[in-house]
């Protein structure tokens, strides 16, 4: 199924507007692509970090809308492998955190590969019907 841009966006953030915290395992749940286990929503102490692009302009703007939702954001910089092992690797191995991220492909890819290494999965929903370099993915880590 073909999904432009615009829609992509549109359901991201109408998912990230009306499910305080867990937009993640929501948006995922009602896309065929993807699981449909049943995911727990509102507990108490759960904690999302959004990973975000700050070079793509889709990626910052549902950075700060998911933000305003409560979500933590962290930028994704120039050291990806930085990034997972100094902050996302600690957050992925405590139980309560979910991480999630809207970035390019290429580095939603990595960002798989580093979870797989410590027995995460991850579940993945292109923007565009041809994935890219260059393409956004919205992604969830899973234990």
């Amino acid at each position: 199924m073909k999904t432009g841009r615009r829609e992509f966006l549109a359901s991201a953030s109408l998912a990230a507007a009306s499910i305080r915290v867990s937009w993640p395992a929501q948006t995922m749940l009602r896309s065929a692509m993807l699981s449909s286990e049943q995911v727990g929503l509102g507990h108490t102490g759960h904690t999302l970090t959004i990973v975000f692009d700050e070079h793509r302009a889709d990626s910052r703007a549902f950075a700060l809308r998911s933000r305003t939702m409560g979500a933590r954001i962290v930028p994704l910089g120039n050291d990806i492998g930085m990034l997972w092992f100094e902050h996302l690797m600690p957050l992925a191995s405590s139980p309560g955190n979910t991480i999630a991220g809207l970035t390019t492909h290429a580095n939603a890819f990595l960002l798989t590969r580093f979870a797989q290494g410590i027995g995460l999965r991850v579940e993945q929903r292109t923007a565009e019907a041809h994935a890219g370099s260059d393409t956004l993915v919205m992604w969830q880590m899973l234990a």
